[in-house]
């Protein structure tokens, strides 16, 4: 299985690491040649681009796209008409009708398609389905989803263009994958996405309400501009029969080299047990498992398309 990391700064280094914890090799693609001189000396990579079109034209199978949002489009779109598998970071893109576009393309071609959404594939989250699946909690009246931190975004997430928005575009959306798959679908959205003081050129603040279709109500807030903000659950889920949320604080049953996002589900006063499993190991290799057997990728693509939809809904109110 040929593979091609496209932008190995950044985040594409959590990318490269978990190709390294699952055995595959890789070639990568960066416009930086400091960044291709660390892949060269670190990982022991001969096969470097600093040319795109040289590396989309290589003998690689999947195309691993971690770039700045407004070159999601454009990248993916070549790397499927190249006839490569690709997987690319989120948000799937800015727009909803070049989404709608790149999932077409890859259905046309026969070609598998997934945006990498980690906290999907989160144990804590995966556990705190289970149980409200189960009943465990009755029929679902109140869905409270947050995450505050200060966050002075360097270099393109400061700015709007390259973000296609703000906080919520990019680390927001991670946490409306948990509100949206928890709600179902929505009825009405009341939203304010504001400045708290950072240096984004976008929103570094939402506050919203929403009311979804089975009765229930949520609340959304996500911040990069909250100074020394309390641990506070990331997700709580009550029903009319009891309650689910992310025990707050840190979790010292988790061993250290598994990479996971949330802390484990409190069911009804009780800590549930969790299997704790690598989010992005998860991720990235049912990526891979779904191009070697041809199967379904384990992230549909149209829940991606949903939370950019939802993004964008939340930007317009």
């Amino acid at each position: 299985m040929n593979i091609l990391l496209i932008g190995g700064n950044g985040f594409g280094k959590v990318h490269a690491e978990t190709y390294r914890r699952l055995g595959f090799d890789f070639s990568v693609y960066d416009r930086n040649d400091q960044v291709l001189n660390l892949y060269r000396k670190d990982y022991g990579i001969h096969g470097t681009y600093s040319d795109l079109t040289e590396a989309l034209s290589s003998n690689s199978d999947i195309v691993d796209i971690v770039l700045p949002h407004h070159l999601h489009y454009e990248v993916a779109m070549k790397a499927l008409e190249a006839g490569k598998h690709v997987l690319i970071e989120k948000p799937i893109t800015g727009r909803i009708d070049e989404a709608i576009k790149l999932i077409n393309q890859s259905k046309r071609r026969n070609l598998k398609f997934m945006v990498a959404e980690q906290f999907f594939f989160d144990p804590s989250f995966k556990r705190a389905m289970e149980a409200i699946e189960n009943g465990k909690i009755g029929s679902i009246r109140t869905i409270i989803v947050r995450d505050q931190q200060r966050y002075d975004a360097p270099g393109w997430r400061s700015r709007r263009s390259e973000m296609m928005g703000g906080s919520l575009i990019d680390g927001g959306v991670h946490f409306l994958e948990l509100f949206l798959d928890f709600g179902g679908e929505w009825k009405d959205i009341s939203c304010h996405n504001y400045k708290g003081g950072t240096s984004l050129e976008g929103e570094d603040n939402t506050a919203a309400l929403f009311t979804f279709r089975n009765g229930a109500y949520g609340i959304f807030y996500y911040s990069w501009s909250y100074q020394d903000p309390p641990r506070l659950p990331a997700y709580e889920v009550i029903g009319t029969d009891g309650s689910i949320y992310e025990m707050a604080g840190s979790s010292l049953m988790k061993p250290d080299e598994i990479r996971t996002v949330l802390n484990p589900p409190v069911l009804n006063g009780t800590m549930l047990n969790v299997e704790w499993k690598d989010v992005y190991e998860s991720e990235i290799g049912g990526f891979i498992e779904s191009v070697e057997k041809d199967i379904d990728v384990p992230y549909p693509p149209e829940n991606a398309l949903r939370n950019l939809d939802v993004v964008l809904e939340m930007y317009r109110r």
